[in-house]
């Protein structure tokens, strides 16, 4: 099996041989890639329907749809390519860095407890990116959804490090 593999490879053009160890390099990071793509494109769905729902309300009745659709232009879709492209290039970039100046895995059970530049570029993205769907979502269903999780999540740490808010105002007080 492992000859028939080697032989198989070796049969390969040298273009397919480098894009296979370039991809053999980023399988580690598929799944934070599907998550940040995943992100991105439920907030391009978000944000497009959003726009088709304030351009329908907007227009005359008998053209709802049509100018709903008008909503979605070539530029803005490829802003979204443009970021898509550009946060996978930079969690790949510091992957790199990770891997071979710090020498740590960033994507493996140990990173929990060490620092890991990808780690923390992919979770400020993915915040970024739920922002920005919750925030779509509060305007499309008129629930300011995201101000009550920010609420709950900021008494939840408050509470969590024993942090009085009464104290915090004292001393911005004094």
């Amino acid at each position: 099996m492992i000859e028939r593999t080697i032989l198989t490879i070796q049969n390969l053009s040298w273009p397919i041989k480098i894009g296979s160890i370039f991809l053999a390099f980023l399988a580690p990071l598929a799944g934070l890639i599907h998550v940040i793509i995943g992100l991105l494109l439920v907030d391009m769905v978000t944000s497009i329907y959003y726009q088709m729902k304030i351009a329908a309300e907007k227009a005359v009745k008998g053209k709802r749809t049509s100018t709903a659709l008008r909503v979605i232009e070539s530029g803005k879709l490829r802003k979204t390519i443009e970021k898509m492209f550009f946060y996978v290039l930079v969690i790949v970039v510091f992957y790199s860095f990770d891997l071979y100046v710090l020498q740590i895995k960033p994507i493996s059970s140990d990173a929990i407890y060490s620092f890991s530049i990808t780690n923390l570029s992919a979770v400020l993205i993915s915040v970024v990116e739920m922002t920005s769907i919750a925030a779509n979502v509060s305007k499309i269903t008129g629930n300011p959804i995201f101000d009550r999780i920010m609420v709950l999540f900021s008494k939840k740490v408050n509470q969590k490090f024993e942090i009085n808010e009464n104290d915090s105002e004292q001393t911005d007080n004094a």
